[in-house]
């Protein structure tokens, strides 16, 4: 008769290999990472021939259309099936008697994945006793896949859904005569592809190329949620009004606190156009982003300071514009936090060497792609990149 208890050292061996199943399945992120997980997981703990995780649309295999046929009915009762031998498999399913004898099952488990539809099929080339305690072995494998399933499927649906929102309110840089432009945007979570950060770059009559930077506070979904509404309403402003980057902001700021609860933010809205005595200059309006840079033809770089209140803050926070002049050749970088905050330094020394890579100057993309080697290790924030390069002396 079939013992009903473990021994003790075959009671730890199944812990440690618990903790193991529960570590790999914790490893994994998407639906695809745990459906190949799995089999290679039942094989090491059960010594399984086959084993699957039967999923309505998903094949992984020329045995996955037995494997949807045999758990067809514990997924209908929710009742796990424990077939010891052959004779036991085919009586029960005498309809998949050849398929079975084909792919060489002797033993099989199905069961279904508790709260969700969906079975976990296990097949043996040899018969197999399934005694109490290895039932309850297999079962709480069972609840360890259905786990990582679940939250693998939520990371599939964030993922999709963030990469249908980045599709909506992504930028695609214009083309205009006379400026180079490259923007980036690097997510700090793998899993999305859209946070709180945006630019935007809005040509006008004249040569004038209104560009704008923004970081809403906080990350993932949400934020990208909050930054569409606000860039949606600034890009508005944008194309209705020609005015002062200053006035831009605090129209936005009004707005903002006008529809609910106000967005926290930091943006900066720069105007880059021909000036009146030759070349081109700069205005712009910070609120509480980092400071725009000025990339000298020869290497000389300089960070733009004036920086008022954050968006969301006060309604009627005083905004101020400033003017630049910005040489022939000269290139303005945009950029947000997330490119100059890092756990192991001092902002003031990231800022430092920021600065000392962009003197090595170059076209707009290779100017991000130096400002992008300051990154290393995890990030905790996204970052968005923004830079333009105005018309040299030979180009104007």
């Amino acid at each position: 008769m079939p013992t009903t208890t473990l021994p003790p050292d075959a009671a730890l061996r199944r812990s440690r290999q618990l903790l193991t199943a529960s570590e790999q399945l914790s490893a994994t992120e998407t639906t695809a990472d745990v459906l190949a997980a799995v089999p290679a997981l039942m094989r090491e703990m059960l010594t399984a021939t086959h084993a699957e995780v039967v999923v309505a649309g998903i094949g992984r295999g020329p045995a996955s259309g037995v494997a949807a046929a045999l758990t067809a009915p514990v997924q209908r009762d929710g009742l796990a099936r424990f077939y010891a031998g052959p004779a036991e498999l085919m009586a029960a399913r005498p309809a998949l008697a050849g398929d079975v004898a084909r792919l060489g099952w002797q033993a099989a488990v199905c069961a279904p994945l508790p709260g969700m539809p969906g079975a976990l099929m296990l097949a043996w080339s040899q018969p197999r006793a399934f005694t109490g305690p290895d039932r309850a072995f297999i079962v709480t494998l069972i609840l360890y896949v259905t786990r990582a399933l679940q939250r693998a499927m939520r990371n599939d649906a964030t993922i999709a859904a963030s990469e249908t929102l980045q599709r909506a309110i992504g930028s695609q840089l214009p083309h205009v005569d006379g400026y180079e432009l490259a923007a980036r945007y690097l997510p700090a979570d793998a899993t999305t592809t859209v946070g709180g950060d945006w630019y935007d770059v809005l040509p006008g009559p004249n040569g004038r190329l209104t560009c704008v930077i923004g970081d809403v506070v906080g990350h993932g979904l949400r934020a990208a949620a909050e930054m569409g509404q606000l860039r949606g309403m600034l890009r508005a402003y944008l194309v209705d009004r020609r005015e002062p980057p200053s006035v831009l902001l605090r129209r936005l700021e009004a707005a903002n606190h006008a529809l609910g609860e106000p967005t926290m933010a930091t943006a900066v809205v720069a105007i880059v156009e021909p000036a009146a005595s030759g070349g081109h200059r700069l205005r712009w309006s910070n609120a509480g982003h980092p400071p725009p840079v000025v990339i000298h033809p020869g290497g000389t770089v300089h960070a733009l300071t004036g920086n008022d209140m954050l968006l969301g803050m006060r309604r009627n926070s005083p905004r101020h514009t400033y003017t630049y002049h910005l040489p022939p050749g000269s290139t303005v970088l945009l950029h947000t936090d997330g490119l100059v905050e890092d756990r192991e330094r001092h902002i003031d020394e990231s800022f430092a060497t920021l600065y000392r890579r962009l003197r090595a100057g170059g076209r707009p993309h290779e100017v991000l792609a130096a400002a992008a080697g300051l990154l290393t290790g995890v990030r905790s924030d996204d970052v968005a990149m923004l830079a333009v390069r105005v018309p040299g002396h030979a180009e104007t």
